[in-house]
């Protein structure tokens, strides 16, 4: 579709260009300047191409030569060409252009029109040499229209010419992007097809580009680094199938297509083709450090009878394709499985193509994915409605062809060969409003869990949470609490009170919420200072029989303070190690120490130590039958690995 506006003066215009179901607008922009007059010159984005068929070829107001004053409003007048290029890629759609026209000479410039397609003018310089005919003109319909005041000189950047018949040593190029061949195929600026030679390499090789500018010089100039170059060429029947299998590197990080395949029946079967090759380039797309994936798509885009590949034939041992060589041709491969693993919302339908499926897509980005292929319409009561397509949908797959990695016109190409029942792998996503809405509902439920734990808990069932210090009352009846505990200002443990053991019988084993390595910072309200009270005032508290209730505040911490630290001795036989213990899940807790002559012990050990292995055992978790065993048995050198507790201090000093 193409809209069309008249400017205010005779030489500027405004032109709409719409790409509905075209790849492109069909513009090719350089910046340069042209000599209107012998003393002025005018600079800018001129147009140096116009793609046959195209919209901006349809619409009949573009030659190439025209100026580019504004795009979408943005003035480009003093714009570079990437830029613009970036505002024509971000524009989607349609684009509004404002153009000047330099009306001089028509007659003289219409003589001067030596090709229509307009990528031929780069090689000229956009400064073509005079027809030696000045009577006859192109009738052709399809011929593209050139502005007459074109044949002024126009210094481009060298980037933005991107032939390659000069001489120079060095190819300074930008390798980004397509070009057109002089047979009309479009090829990547990449590709070993517009691999530039120097004159002596030139006048070397004799052989005559084909299609896709292949000559044996230029590819092994462009992938002089690979092995074993090959150029394969095929010719394939309309619709049938090559009989390749692809497969990708055997290092997820690096990308390659590698052959892992080929049909004993397929036209390659005859070929100077194995499993194993890598494929560096098929008509001209460059497939060198891409996905298989991908490559895959292009293979299944490529609609013309001729293939070219270029291969690179690996040594047996050499690191390479990530799969063992298919010796059984499969039938079908399915290369969409792993969507549904990579995206468990994905779902599959079928359609039934009568004429047009009835959506349209675009390359889009979706905070929940990222990039990719988006149905961005649908059309009104067409089989896509009727199957559950929504606007906003992600397009995964087509028939088998994955297309996480498409770009837009690889995508338009799938939809636009598939035939009959048609099979998509979509994927629905939420849309800005309802992601909004999700997140501030987490914040709100955030919100309210942060309140609900500022509130003051009953402290009768108060829960034990880690990090915090907790208010707890425990019902003890004039019940022993039945518990171990380090700390005191003559104890190894200085900074704090710590639980080492529950008993069972007690009254804290009934209430079930303190645990081992519980930091208690105060009782019934009075703070347990340990760096000011005695290790006996410590042990007497919690020895007391309390009338009804005991309240504790507690602090439990993740990760445990503790600290481990190995005994070693001699043990002699018959004589005790003078230890009472009290066996629990974090191990052995000493209940009581007897002078036994063991130094070791009696200078290192102190109530309340936990002993975690003995003679590199694990003593978590086992019986005291197990333990009076170990501790009983052996003589000689005995190891203990010790665990005693090493707490924050969080009581103030006394005032």
């Amino acid at each position: 579709m193409v809209q069309l506006n008249s400017g205010s003066g005779d030489h500027i215009h405004t032109v709409t260009l719409d790409k509905t179901g075209k790849k492109s607008f069909g513009i090719c922009i350089v910046r340069g300047e042209v000599k209107d007059s012998p003393n002025s010159k005018t600079s800018g984005i001129f147009i140096k191409g116009i793609v046959p068929d195209s919209p901006a070829h349809l619409c009949g107001r573009l030659k190439v030569g025209d100026r580019i004053l504004s795009l979408n409003n943005n003035d480009v007048r003093n714009a570079t060409e990437q830029a613009v290029i970036e505002l024509i890629k971000d524009a989607g759609i349609k684009i509004n252009l404002e153009i000047q026209t330099f009306e001089k000479d028509v007659k003289k410039s219409n003589e001067r029109d030596q090709r229509e397609n307009g990528y031929v003018q780069a090689k000229s310089k956009f400064t073509p040499e005079p027809q030696s005919s000045t009577t006859n003109k192109s009738s052709d319909p399809k011929e593209i229209p050139r502005n007459p005041a074109f044949s002024a000189s126009i210094r481009a950047n060298p980037a933005a010419n991107y032939t390659a018949n000069d001489d120079d040593e060095e190819d300074t190029r930008d390798m980004t992007g397509r070009i057109r061949t002089e047979y009309g195929y479009e090829i990547d600026r990449a590709s070993a097809g517009n691999c530039k030679l120097n004159k002596q390499e030139k006048e070397r090789d004799k052989e005559q580009p084909d299609e896709f500018g292949y000559t044996i010089a230029k590819i092994k100039k462009r992938y002089n680094l690979m092995k074993d170059l090959r150029k394969v060429e095929v010719t394939r029947a309309p619709n049938t199938s090559l009989g390749l299998a692809l497969a990708g590197h055997t290092d997820r990080r690096k990308m390659a297509c590698f052959v892992a395949g080929i049909n004993a029946n397929g036209p390659l079967a005859s070929l100077d083709i194995k499993a194993g090759d890598e494929i560096l380039e098929v008509n001209g797309n460059v497939l060198q450090n891409r996905c298989h994936l991908n490559a895959s798509v292009i293979f299944k885009n490529i609609d013309s009878e001729k293939i070219v590949l270029i291969t690179s034939r690996r040594k047996d041992n050499d690191e390479g394709i990530s799969v063992k060589p298919i010796k059984k041709f499969p039938r079908e491969v399915d290369d969409t499985k792993f969507l549904f693993e990579l995206y468990p919302n994905a779902r599959s339908i079928q359609i039934k193509k009568e004429g047009f499926l009835g959506i349209m897509v675009i390359y889009g980005k979706h905070v929940e994915v990222g990039n990719g292929i988006f149905v961005s319409d649908l059309r009104e009561e067409s089989n896509a409605v009727a199957a559950g397509i929504k606007v906003g949908d992600m397009l995964l797959a087509v028939n088998k062809d994955v297309t996480l990695e498409s770009n837009y016109d690889e995508a338009v190409a799938l939809i636009r060969r598939a035939e009959g029942i048609v099979t998509l792998v979509l994927l629905t996503l939420k849309s800005e409003e309802a992601l909004k809405a999700e997140r501030e509902a987490a914040e709100k439920k955030k919100e309210e869990a942060r309140a609900e734990a500022e509130k003051p808990q009953d402290p009768s069932i108060a829960e034990i949470k880690i990090n915090k210090k907790i208010l707890i009352e425990v019902k003890v009846e004039k019940k022993p609490l039945g518990v171990i505990v380090v700390g005191g200002k003559n104890n190894q443990v200085k900074t704090g009170c710590v639980i080492t053991h529950i008993y069972p019988e007690g009254a804290l084993a009934a209430d079930k919420r303190l645990n081992i390595f519980d930091h208690i910072v105060e009782v019934n309200s009075r703070p347990i200072n340990c760096s000011e009270m005695t290790t006996l005032k410590v042990h007497q508290i919690f020895h007391t029989c309390y009338e009804k209730v005991v309240t504790f505040q507690v602090f439990r911490a993740d990760p445990l303070e503790v600290e481990k630290f190995n005994v070693e001795f001699m043990k002699k036989p018959g004589k005790d190690l003078g230890l009472s213990l009290a066996p629990n899940e974090r191990g052995c807790t000493i209940s009581e120490i007897v002078p036994s002559g063991y130094q070791e012990i009696d200078n290192k050990l102190q109530r309340g130590d936990i002993i975690t292995k003995f003679n590199g055992d694990a003593l978590e978790g086992c019986t005291f039958e197990i333990c009076y065993a170990l501790f009983k048995g052996p003589n000689g050198k005995i190891s203990m690995e010790i665990t005693r507790p090493k707490p924050t201090c969080r009581t103030d000093a006394s005032k």
